[in-house]
């Protein structure tokens, strides 16, 4: 989850204070001033019945309608949240020198009129004016988001809340050694953005790129050590990196592929390294995937058993995007977090992964009792080196490595021309033709039928089951068919629902042996078992 401030979650976190304005008057001197016409006035009163606002109780909420207006003038559609800024730097195109100066004077003009329409003090302005002259925007709608948010921000940051959080940190033992600084720095309002609140915490480290050189045999290591510095067993040695090419998802997509060493033990990490060129010199956006390059370390931390696991913060709007925070976190600190705090959000992280020697153990087991087989040793050894460069792997994650094995789908379906066809195919797949189905076929329509008719043979013998179409969503009584059709044809083994903790089914082909065995020494987790957990 972002940590950033909403715009529209400001608009009613600041609905209830109160500052004397009255409507009327700001609004004219708006008009007055020229940055509105007269008609506009209407389309405020829209603004506050979208949003929720009964009353006017702040400066921002003028700036946040204004910014609505310029947006809308600027690209022709109506900004709905925080997302304004990169849609007008990617639209926009950079202006020339000369092009600069004049937008510098068109904004110095636009900002002295945000004074004189008192929806800006003089410290404002001044601080405004030095970043226009910084060249720092390009145009009105730029300019009125960093303001607007600056003056959200402000509310947002007032010492009596930050205390409380602060004594939250405290009880969680976040904060432990720095927490009598803490509270002397927010007396005296030293905090400006909630990003801060990790130069106290005793596990978190804030990274800015820009502190990096551009090259990544410059910058990579340094940023892994700065992340391995929150906790000390996170020391590593034998650095390497290398970028290789994914076209998964984008055309010229690349990716890192980390390997390190730590407490005797090679780990292995991939992340997208954003877009570079053909020679894998320029790269551009960010220096690192900051949602998935830290794992190599959570990994680290699994196989020491730590309770703790490494998460991300990202810094909120109005902070430059090349910042983010890196901190540590038990399973329940990261929950309270989450569940009550504003300031820091911390991503999701999986406590559940398992160590690497318990992968190892897992394929030699799986290994042992037939579910590698069809594949050659060439096939296993590329599994496991795919594996090694993933980040969590939970117990029911291995087997999906190893092609032929598992197979896994939304049971919200993408396939609308023969969707249940499809999984009969993958059915017999994954039970290498010992559920031999042939002449497979459905008539599904989504459009047209309520119902769809499934058919194929086995050994000649028709089957057949009509079943419901319910928008996109599988029909269940499918699983129950395939099962019955598996007794009565007597196949040697019968499929089996692994738990997946979601709406994906997963579904794997076994022996009575193999089932037995693996159930009785834990190797997976079925659905069944999930549901009396749950239960």
């Amino acid at each position: 989850m972002k940590n950033t401030i909403n715009i529209l979650i400001i608009l009613v976190l600041i609905a209830n204070l109160a500052n004397g304005q009255t409507m009327d008057k700001t609004l004219q001197k708006l008009i007055d001033n020229k940055l509105i016409e007269q008609k506009q006035s209407k389309n405020f009163e829209k603004f506050l019945k979208i949003h929720g606002v009964s009353s006017i109780t702040d400066n921002a909420i003028y700036l946040f309608w204004l910014l609505e207006e310029e947006f809308m003038k600027i690209t022709g559609i109506l900004h709905s949240s925080s997302d304004a800024r990169r849609y007008i730097e990617l639209k926009g195109e950079k202006p020339t020198a000369s092009e600069q100066i004049k937008i510098n004077e068109e904004l110095t003009q636009y900002l002295s009129k945000l004074k004189a329409c008192d929806l800006i003090d003089e410290y404002q302005f001044n601080h405004f004016q030095n970043r226009i002259n910084n060249n720092d925007f390009i145009n009105s709608s730029l300019l009125l988001l960093d303001i607007a948010e600056q003056i959200a921000l402000k509310k947002y940051m007032k010492p009596e809340k930050l205390k409380v959080f602060a004594e939250l940190l405290k009880s969680k033992e976040i904060v432990n050694s720095q927490y009598d600084k803490l509270l002397i720095d927010i007396a005296q309002e030293k905090l400006q953005k909630p990003i801060e609140f990790l130069n106290y915490c005793d596990k978190a480290v804030i990274i800015n790129e820009q502190d990096y050189p551009d090259e990544p045999e410059k910058y990579l290591e340094l940023i892994y050590q700065k992340t391995a510095s929150v906790i000390s067993d996170l020391g590593f040695t034998n650095f390497e990196f290398k970028v290789v090419s994914d076209s998964f998802l984008f055309d010229n997509d690349y990716r890192f592929v980390v390997s390190l060493e730590s407490n005797g033990t090679k780990y292995k990490q991939k992340s997208y390294c954003s877009t570079c060129s053909q020679d894998e010199s320029q790269y551009q956006r960010y220096k690192v995937e900051r949602q998935a390059y830290y794992k190599v370390f959570n990994k680290v931390l699994a196989d020491l058993q730590s309770p703790y696991r490494l998460h991300t913060v990202q810094a909120e709007e109005g902070v430059s995007r090349a910042v983010f925070g890196i901190i540590a976190l038990t399973t329940e600190q990261a929950d309270v977090l989450n569940r009550e705090s504003g300031y820091i959000k911390p991503s999701y992280e999986d406590y559940e992964g398992i160590s690497s020697k318990k992968i190892e153990k897992l394929i030699e087991e799986y290994n042992k009792i037939g579910l590698l087989s069809h594949l050659t040793n060439k096939q296993i050894g590329a599994a496991k080196e795919e594996m090694s460069e993933e980040g969590s792997i939970g117990i029911n994650d291995v087997l999906l490595f190893f092609p032929d094995v598992v197979y896994m789908f939304d049971t919200e379906l993408s396939n609308f021309e023969d969707p249940y066809a499809e999984l009969i195919r993958e059915y017999k797949k994954i039970s290498h033709n010992d559920f031999d189905a042939t002449e497979i076929s459905d008539n599904f329509d989504i459009e047209k039928n309520t119902k769809v008719v499934v058919k194929f043979k086995i050994d000649n013998k028709p089957y057949s089951k009509t079943l419901k179409i319910e928008d996109d969503w599988i029909d269940t009584d499918f699983f129950d068919f395939i099962d019955n059709v598996v007794k009565e044809s007597k196949l040697r083994g019968q499929f089996y629902t692994l738990d997946t903790g979601g709406q994906d089914a997963s579904i794997i082909y076994l022996t009575k042996e193999q089932y037995d065995y693996i159930r009785t020494n834990k190797l997976l987790v079925f659905y069944d078992e999930s549901q009396i957990e749950e239960k």
